[in-house]
């Protein structure tokens, strides 16, 4: 098919959520949103109001839909705020545990790792990731002083300039004994640390693209071990908004011993009405939020 829909002014915008149903008191303000923020971005937290396809329940206002996009904006701040966290100590773990076990350089020795053809990209990816961070102070600074003889920096210097799914997959591609000394410090299986992190840079990705968090769903599957082992009695959807959360939490309480996250959410989580909870985010009866 060829795609024949014509792009609408803010009036026709505006013109099309009213002749669907929509509440709109002030429609200057409604303009304002629509033209900073965009129809389309907004539109997929028009579902939730929507029995019927193309029309709104009764008495749904514009206000309605913003507070959703505002809630679930600062939801992916608070989410990104603990994930910072959390790559931080995975790559502290991994660098430190590594290093003491091995060498400096033990990204380097092939032996370590389970796939050859997976740790050869690894390398490749390195290599960019050096070539593209070679003006940064600490970068720049070995190069210059240590270079000629290695250059490749320490494990902790390129721990810095690796994605968190790049890590994810150097630790998935770790063999099993060196696996479980790292996972061992989050208090975590070899099997669970790779759910977790595949987990956590997945939510990680939804939130720095923008996309929508508060009712999405994980794409990686966690096994059923791991499932319990993070939450014992779990029986929900472990895919949904509300486990990703929990295991974020439960990240978070093994790398600090005061964390204020899980209480930031639960603030957040009241400008919400509770059958949003349930019925889109995947709430069960007892929840630690």
């Amino acid at each position: 098919m060829i795609y024949t829909k014509p792009s609408l002014s803010i009036q026709d915008q505006l013109a099309l959520l009213k002749a669907r149903n929509l509440i709109i008191p002030d429609t200057q303000r409604a303009e304002r949103y629509l033209n900073f923020i965009g129809y389309y971005r907004l539109s997929v937290y028009f579902l939730p109001f929507q029995k019927d396809k193309d029309k709104f329940d009764n008495d749904t206002k514009f206000d309605d839909i913003l507070n959703l996009y505002i809630f679930d904006r600062k939801l992916k701040l608070l989410v990104l705020d603990a994930i910072e966290r959390i790559e931080i100590a995975t790559k502290a773990v991994i660098s430190n545990y590594m290093s003491q076990k091995f060498d400096i350089h033990w990204f380097l020795l092939k032996t370590l790792f389970q796939n050859k053809s997976e740790w050869e990209f690894f390398i490749e990816t390195t290599d960019k990731a050096i070539q593209r961070n070679r003006k940064k102070d600490h970068i720049k600074h070995y190069l210059k002083k240590y270079g000629s003889k290695s250059p490749y920096p320490p494990s902790w210097n390129i721990m810095e300039i690796l994605t968190f799914g790049n890590i994810s997959h150097l630790f998935s591609n770790l063999r099993g004994k060196h696996k479980k000394g790292i996972s061992k410090n989050f208090k975590l299986t070899s099997k669970s640390m790779d759910d977790v992190l595949r987990s956590i840079v997945d939510c990680r990705n939804l939130c720095a693209h923008h996309e929508r968090f508060w009712n999405s769903r994980s794409k990686h599957s966690i096994s059923n071990d791991s499932t319990q082992l993070i939450a014992k009695g779990f029986n929900g959807n472990n895919r949904s908004a509300y486990f990703q959360l929990y295991i974020i939490d439960f990240m978070m309480q093994k790398i600090t011993t005061n964390s204020t996250w899980r209480a930031r959410v639960s603030e957040l989580l009241q400008l919400l009405p509770e059958v949003f909870h349930k019925k889109h985010m995947g709430f069960p009866k007892r929840s630690i939020f």
